[in-house]
């Protein structure tokens, strides 16, 4: 249900995420925060590719990369793996997601965590994805995401294309 794809120098990452923080506009939950490095022509380059989507929203054309991101290992990444609906994903100390399944697979890069921060398959449980990996996870499963610790947990994840 998970598997490693490669190995990353997680620090050009962060490096790269520290100087594009100081632009990015959030998208507030209760759980946590996201925002977009992606979004369809005519939506907001920020939150349309953060929170839920529903089965009538199409990603599979007319994507375009924020401007902020351009240049960057980010739109590497998201080339090399023809991602879509691609954003970070920030996790408050102690929070969780509710158990869902995506309509596809999903792409994960930690970039921060820590070995209390887990993955959780319904039936397979608990999975710890540490930095310095690409990961494939299969959303498609019963799954959620939790924070056991007091530290924030950061992932750039997306989806991608057939």
């Amino acid at each position: 249900m998970i598997k490693i794809l490669e190995d990353f120098d997680v620090d050009l990452f962060l490096d790269c995420y520290q100087d594009i923080e100081k632009y990015i506009q959030w998208t507030e939950y209760p759980n946590g925060k996201q925002a977009g490095l992606q979004y369809r022509l005519g939506n907001d380059p920020w939150s349309d590719a953060v929170g839920r989507t529903n089965l009538t929203s199409r990603w599979d054309s007319g994507v375009v990369l924020n401007e902020h991101f351009a240049g960057t290992i980010f739109e590497t990444i998201i080339k090399k793996y023809n991602l879509t609906r691609t954003r970070f994903m920030w996790i408050k100390p102690y929070a969780c997601y509710s158990m869902h399944r995506d309509l596809s697979p999903r792409f994960h890069i930690p970039l921060i965590t820590n070995p209390d921060c887990y993955f959780v398959f319904k039936d397979e449980g608990l999975f710890h994805m540490k930095t310095g990996h690409a990961y494939w996870v299969d959303t498609t499963k019963e799954h959620s995401s939790m924070n056991c610790s007091n530290e924030w947990r950061l992932h750039l994840l997306g989806r991608s294309l057939p």
